[in-house]
């Protein structure tokens, strides 16, 4: 099952208010949650206010309903706010807001919207550009009480199962704190996706220990816990939800004949046999999976030979898979280095993508007593690879593609890190050309699109696909010429790229088949000039987007010389890939590192001296001890790091008057 696709109904606040005005219109009376008076706070904040020793929050979860965002909306500051529809799913409120009362400090915040009289699951209509039909989006009403009992949202639960708790919390304002076990169902919901794996693990199992779950010997496994009926209904709920939302983790899998997800097509399991590897990392005299099994020749192992075993017997059957996983996909092709890092990597994917079932619920129950690796791998895969100079041949592929990556990345470590991926890469050879806006005598426009895709060297069925975008404006015509550049880097999960919708307006405006490079569109250009060519005051991130840059010139004569006055400051947008980057599955392969990697193969840049002055803006930041000087980096990674760091440190406010200072 694919996930669906989410579709932003509004950016700004009073396009989200009319929505929701027309939801609380709809709703009639109040609803049954509105005498609760508050929204309620879930996710790790509300964690952490049960228990202080629990770890930093990051964001500001909550469940809400119409009314109670309407007052959410009108009372705080909000910056990058939007509403979201998941199809099927129902409706977030994604964002920033800024306190009134307390010093401008920017929280992050999402918001799940939960009603009891209309279905927030469907639109009455399907609008070709929902944006902007705001005043026209409907949601339809429950059928019947039949219908309403059905079509229960996890949000509407969630609601209902706090409606009697006393606990409050009044900062950042009035809201009822989720009781623990909603809290613990709710972290089980999504524990079988890999996004943030080891945060929510940790989460996980910090929580069953806070409400005495695991009180076990270490001699009995560890289990999760038994719910009652309300709140094992919402569990499942909200699973279906984030099925839909984020595709189901091993759908590939077939129970009937595998239970581990074999992918035959490494070249470690054509040269070294699977059952080889098995040898090298048993406990007894013959792996235990041998001894699961009621028919010899099927892959299937059996869940009541399982039960049977004794439980050290049984997390030692859970770290031999572990352990051949790490040794085939990361330490023989030598995609990783570390032990205990693939060691972990293995086991992540057990606990999500390998596996599924009973065999994956006890690897996620059991996770802290398997964490630990408590064999040496480096010798087995320095062995295996000694004694197979087929491996030997193999890996050497790795080791001369990072010969093809380009001259700046000087640093030795880098370079090892980026080897196994760049044999996995592939350039996307051509795109749907971007359009050429009809334009007045004098004006020039040209766009570029360049891209690559990348393949997850430990599990082929994953990969990603990354499009650098550039476009450039420049105005002949009048005395004091003027020019503008736009870019973008977007990453996103390569299937995303064929669901694109292609825009069909190629009647002279500029358009963009792909939809990867938005735009607020007009139609005057500068000093009046008419030309439907798109004129963004800022260039906005979605969901694909990593980066974005902006930046004008207006200049004396045709000399494009770098002076403060003439100079417009680089507009810059920035956000983390890590969540990115973990979809490729290779152990410390963070969204820093894949940014790096994306701009080395794809050495994006403005023709025409565009990056000349973020180049002089960046030459400030290094001269000021501000960005380090070594190693030398692309470009578009200084100001893109510099400015997510800045946004990680400060409110939007603040980022932007200490990019000011140097942009």
């Amino acid at each position: 099952m694919s996930s669906v696709e989410r579709r932003d109904l509004a950016y700004n606040n009073d396009g989200m208010l009319t929505i929701l005005k027309n939801i609380v219109k709809d709703e009639g009376n109040s609803t049954d949650f509105s005498t609760m008076g508050y929204p309620v706070l879930i996710g790790s904040r509300a964690a952490k206010w049960h228990v202080p020793s629990f770890r930093e929050p990051n964001d500001w979860d909550f469940v809400a309903t119409a009314s109670q965002c309407i007052l959410f909306i009108n009372k705080f500051m909000a910056k990058n706010m939007k509403l979201t529809y998941y199809p099927g799913v129902g409706l977030k409120i994604i964002g920033k807001c800024i306190e009134s009362n307390a010093d401008n400090k920017s929280i992050s915040f999402e918001v799940e919207i939960a009603s009891d009289k209309i279905n927030l699951r469907l639109l009455k209509k399907d609008y070709m550009n929902l944006e902007d039909n705001v005043d026209k989006i409907e949601f339809k009403e429950f059928y019947n009480d039949q219908e309403r009992e059905s079509s229960k949202t996890s949000a509407q639960m969630i609601l209902e199962l706090c409606c009697d708790v006393k606990d409050r919390m009044l900062i950042p304002f009035p809201c009822i704190v989720a009781p623990l076990k909603v809290l613990e169902a709710l972290k089980t919901s999504h524990i079988y996706w890999a996004d943030n794996f080891y945060k929510n693990i940790a989460d996980l199992h910090s929580l069953r220990i806070i409400l005495d779950y695991n009180n076990q010997l270490i001699s009995q496994p560890l289990c999760s816990p038994t719910y009652d009926e309300q709140t094992e209904l919402m569990l499942k709920t909200r699973i279906t939800e984030t099925e839909m939302i984020r595709g189901i983790p091993a759908a590939h899998i077939n129970l009937n004949e595998e239970f581990l997800d074999r992918d035959d097509d490494l070249f470690v399991d054509r040269i070294v046999p699977h059952d080889n590897i098995y040898e090298l990392v048993k406990y007894g005299d013959r792996p235990i999976y041998e001894d699961l099994k009621h028919d010899k020749t099927k892959a299937m192992i059996e869940k009541s030979l399982f039960q049977k075993m004794d439980y050290q017997k049984q997390l030692n059957c859970v770290r031999e898979e572990a352990m051949v996983i790490a040794l085939e996909r990361y330490l023989i092709p030598k995609i990783s280095k570390n032990q205990e890092t693939s060691y972990r990597s293995a086991l992540v994917r057990i606990c999500t993508s390998l596996t599924k079932g009973w065999f994956r619920k006890f690897a996620v129950d059991n996770y802290p007593r398997l964490e630990n690796l408590d064999k040496d791998l480096l010798s087995i895969a320095h062995n295996i690879t000694k004694d197979n100079p087929s491996l030997q041949k193999e890996n050497k592929k790795y080791e001369l593609s990072s010969e093809l990556l380009h001259e700046w990345i000087l640093d030795p470590d880098i370079r090892a890190i980026f080897e196994p991926i760049y044999a996995c890469t592939k350039r996307i050879p051509s795109f749907d050309d971007l359009g050429i806006p009809e334009s007045s005598y004098g004006v020039k426009f040209e766009r570029n699109r360049t891209g690559i895709t990348i393949t997850s060297p430990v599990n082929k069925n994953l990969s990603i696909t990354a499009v650098a975008t550039t476009i450039c404006m420049i105005d002949y015509q009048n005395c004091n010429p003027g020019a503008d550049w736009w870019a973008s880097i977007a990453i996103f999960p390569s299937e995303d790229l064929s669901s694109n919708e292609y825009d069909s307006d190629k009647s002279g405006y500029y358009y963009d088949p792909l939809k990867l490079h938005p735009f607020d569109h007009n139609v005057i250009g500068y000093h009046g000039t008419y030309t439907h060519i798109p004129r963004a005051k800022r260039l906005e991130l979605t969901s694909k987007h990593i980066f974005t840059l902006e930046i004008g010139a207006k200049t004396s004569g045709q000399s494009w010389s770098v002076a403060k006055d003439i100079w417009c400051s680089p507009e810059i947008r920035a956000q983390q890939a890590d969540d990115i980057a973990n979809r490729l599955e290779i152990p410390g392969f963070t969204g820093d590192l894949l940014f790096r990697y994306v701009l080395a193969c794809l050495q994006p840049t403005f023709r025409y001296n565009g990056n000349t002055p973020l180049k002089y803006k960046i030459d400030q930041l290094k001269a000021n001890e501000v960005i380090p000087v070594k190693p030398r980096q692309h470009l578009w990674y200084d100001a893109w790091n510099y400015t997510l760091n800045k946004s990680n440190e400060d409110s939007n406010d603040t980022l932007n008057e200490s990019y000011e200072d140097y942009f």
